[in-house]
């Protein structure tokens, strides 16, 4: 096999997973103002069904919310914690080399 994948050697903040606290389901366009007063240019992108992307980096930050169908996000496997709360729907997909976890409930 090749090398590993090396990210650039600049600080890496957090994931920051946020769900939609207003009433109801949002709107694109309330999604659209929400990301635009956070200083973000918003395009439409559409992801066939059983298609992505490999792990990359950008020289930016990028925000996405999710408006339609779902998406599985792959990270490096630096220690990472999840959590889920109680009732939300979810699923989790393994990336290229499995994956190994402690999964803990209470």
């Amino acid at each position: 096999m090749g090398e590993a994948l090396q990210f650039p050697k600049y600080s890496k903040p957090a994931v920051k997973v946020v769900l939609w606290e207003g009433p109801g389901r949002p709107t694109e366009e309330e999604l659209r103002g929400h990301l635009a007063t956070e200083g973000y240019g918003v395009v439409l992108w559409r992801t066939e069904p059983a298609t992505g992307y490999p792990p990359h980096a950008h020289i930016y930050p990028e925000a996405m919310w999710v408006i339609e169908g779902s998406l599985t996000i792959v990270l490096p496997a630096e220690a990472r914690l999840i959590e889920m709360p109680r009732g939300m729907l979810h699923g989790i997909m393994a990336g290229a080399d499995g994956a190994v976890s402690l999964l803990a409930t209470k």
